[in-house]
């Protein structure tokens, strides 16, 4: 599996490198070469035709993507839609160097046409505004309408994409949901054999949630009917259901502090509820997800309020007639609809954790930018996420199916596609949730008082309003602090975190009672001033 993973993400990022910067004639190839790099050229160029010389810099994982049949199409598809032959020169770095070569490579100056980005957008700023990286804003309009529709269907692009003064570093990371609905992946899990055979409602919310507990430990006095992940937690349902968040988290008006809310103390009180009746399992924030497991396949528990949705084939075990399904998980009906965990947001969405950084020094910039917009197109992102029809996928009644007749998927593998856990394609191609969920198998899904065979994602999305069921920092605007202010906020952040992780444990196992709540509310405040982190935040939404 992980050399297949190494191919995906190889294409990946060699493909969308392929959008490196060009020069006619000549490469921009560094002379600093690190010494565990490998290159190798791609040239189709006939005596004829006009060739672009492309130099990129990218992190290997191993394998060679270039002799897959999907990056042979992309390359034909790419070539005609920039009217010329690629000649491309790699770079390639081991992945568990990457960070740190392509870091030296922006100090350096002398910088590869084109260079994947890493998973901070400060590091990105910082040598763009050094320098280094091509300005790509004054090239969007004319050059770039593919991703500038994703820019523009971007809550808050204005502030988490550009600079300031108005300038852009990178390609922001796509992401396209056009099925309708914002599934996902973390329903409730339920035993509906038991659930069924004993007459009990799938709770809606958590009242519902509770006297099934009630009802399950009377049936079966030796089990802890309620448990829980490693991750996501109890915690983080009652959260969800609360509208709070255990963090700093923009509630759609402002930067506030969750765990000093009512609501977020309301969840850890329910929580507790469960525990000194005996109906959450005592080990439930320590046990690991092996543990778990066999409590789960055994009938120790019955209930998991929030979980990866994949979990329900492991933990049913149709020999012993032990049936997991799904659910939208549990509703407080005081804060009404439930956000969910990881919504897929419908339409087009830009995210700056991650991007394709360009030269400064680029020969033909208009044209780099031309070729890397090409990727955010519709023709491109099906080609790297489907594949070809009849090949990788099929319709079926209207709506696109992975082709998989041996259930190993190695119609997609053959192909250049991939594992269908992966993610799929180029890494800086725009993700594709239809053609990611629909990987997942069908579970039966109960929602809206009624249960049906669906994917996770899918019950998740029919039964919950994407108008409140995303909570507002899903969409928040990215705030972007000096170095010294970032200092401030990690250094006070670390120990009120801290704090208020150990004092969780404690009112949540009764070594702590809600009466000292307030107590508590003050001594996190004499640990760090997290009202001034907040304020600072906030203070630089205005600017």
């Amino acid at each position: 599996m992980k050399k297949k993973m190494g191919l995906i993400l190889s294409i990946v990022l060699a493909v969308t490198l392929v959008l490196a910067g060009c020069s006619k004639g000549g490469n921009n190839n560094p002379s600093n070469q690190p010494s565990n790099t490998n290159s190798g050229n791609d040239s189709t160029s006939t005596p004829t035709e006009e060739t672009i010389k492309i130099t990129a810099y990218m992190s290997s994982f191993g394998d060679d993507p270039k002799d897959t049949e999907l990056y042979k199409l992309w390359k034909e598809k790419m070539e005609a839609h920039i009217g010329a032959k690629l000649d491309i020169k790699w770079i390639y770095v081991n992945s568990d160097d990457y960070e740190e070569k392509v870091k030296l490579t922006l100090a350096s100056g002398d910088t590869p046409d084109i260079m994947s980005g890493v998973k901070d957008a400060e590091v990105m700023f910082q040598y763009g505004n050094q320098g280094s990286l091509l300005d790509i804003a004054p090239y969007l309009e004319e050059h770039a309408p593919n991703y500038s529709e994703y820019l523009n269907s971007t809550k808050f692009a204005d502030k988490s994409m550009y600079t300031p003064d108005g300038k852009m570093y990178f390609f922001g990371d796509g992401f396209t949901n056009d099925t309708g609905f914002s599934g996902s992946a973390y329903p409730a899990l339920y035993r509906f054999d038991v659930f069924e055979k004993h007459n009990i409602k799938i709770p809606d919310n958590w009242d519902e949630f509770y006297d099934a507990a009630v009802k399950l430990k009377e049936l079966y006095p030796d089990s802890y009917p309620v448990n829980s992940q490693e991750w996501p937690k109890f915690a983080d349902a009652l959260a969800l259901s609360n509208h709070t968040k255990n963090d700093i988290y923009w509630n759609g008006e402002k930067y506030v502090y969750g765990p000093t809310e009512d609501s977020f103390r309301e969840g850890l009180e329910y929580i507790r509820k469960l525990y000194d009746e005996k109906l959450l399992d005592p080990e439930f924030l320590s046990q690991s997800q092996d543990q778990l497991q066999a409590k789960v396949t055994t009938g120790k528990s019955f209930m998991l309020p929030l979980a990866w949705g994949g979990w329900w084939e492991k933990y049913s075990v149709e020999a012993d007639g032990v049936v997991w399904g799904a659910a939208v998980n549990p509703k407080n009906e005081k804060y009404g609809d439930q956000w969910v965990l990881g919504p897929a947001l419908l339409g087009k969405t830009i995210y700056s954790n991650y991007g394709i950084m360009v030269s400064k020094k680029t020969k033909n910039p208009e044209l780099i930018i031309k070729m890397i917009d090409y990727q955010y197109s519709q023709e491109m992102a099906d080609l790297i996420h489907w594949g070809l029809e009849g090949k990788t996928y099929q319709i079926v009644d209207g709506k696109k199916e992975f082709i998989n007749k041996n259930g190993d998927w190695k119609e997609l593998s053959d192909f250049g596609i991939g594992e269908p856990w992966t993610r799929q394609g180029f890494v800086f191609a725009p993700q594709n949730y239809s053609s990611d969920y629909i990987k997942y198998k069908n579970v039966r899904f109960y929602g809206d008082g009624k249960i049906e065979e669906m994917r996770p994602q899918e019950g998740m999305g029919v039964y919950t309003n994407p108008e409140t069921a995303i909570a507002p920092y899903e969409q928040a605007p990215v705030i972007r602090l000096s170095k010294e202010d970032e200092a401030k906020k990690a250094q006070i952040m670390t120990a009120v975190k801290t704090y208020v992780d150990e004092n969780i444990f404690k009112f949540l196992l009764g070594e702590r009672d809600f009466s000292e709540w307030d107590a508590f509310k003050t001594e996190l405040t004499n640990i760090g001033d997290y009202q001034s982190i907040v304020d600072m935040m906030n203070a630089q939404i205005s600017k």
